[in-house]
């Protein structure tokens, strides 16, 4: 190989880089964008959560019956409360899978214009 092949082909493998480089940082950028919208959205729901849930109330203090019967020894057994259903925690999850379809559609369509653009090159 002359020195001239040997030049043409390093600025053929310069722009290879140079492209490929410019790729990395295009699919990086997007990578970026779909991490800060899953982050949001994370956050969204979250705050939904603690805004319909509230605050977490102190646990009351035992009541007389209660110490007397253990003072007693006997069994004295208190029924539990049933659990409130509610709105917040299916509403989070829906905004979640919400939220992780829009991403799932705009990465894919991400994907397939880079896919296209790289056939037609």
């Amino acid at each position: 190989m002359s020195k001239l092949d040997l030049k043409k082909q390093e600025e053929e493998l310069e722009k290879q880089l140079d492209q490929q480089l410019g790729l990395l940082k295009q699919e990086s950028t997007s990578w970026a964008k779909v991490g800060g919208a899953v982050l949001a959205g994370s956050m969204l729901v979250y705050g939904t959560k603690k805004l319909f849930k509230g605050k977490k109330k102190k646990p009351k203090k035992a009541s007389k019956k209660s110490k007397q019967a253990q003072q007693d020894g006997a069994d004295y057994v208190t029924k539990p409360k049933p659990k409130k259903s509610s709105l917040a925690g299916s509403l989070g999850k829906r905004l979640f899978m919400v939220a992780l379809s829009l991403g799932q559609a705009k990465l894919v369509d991400v994907l397939s214009k880079q896919a296209s653009d790289a056939k037609k090159k």
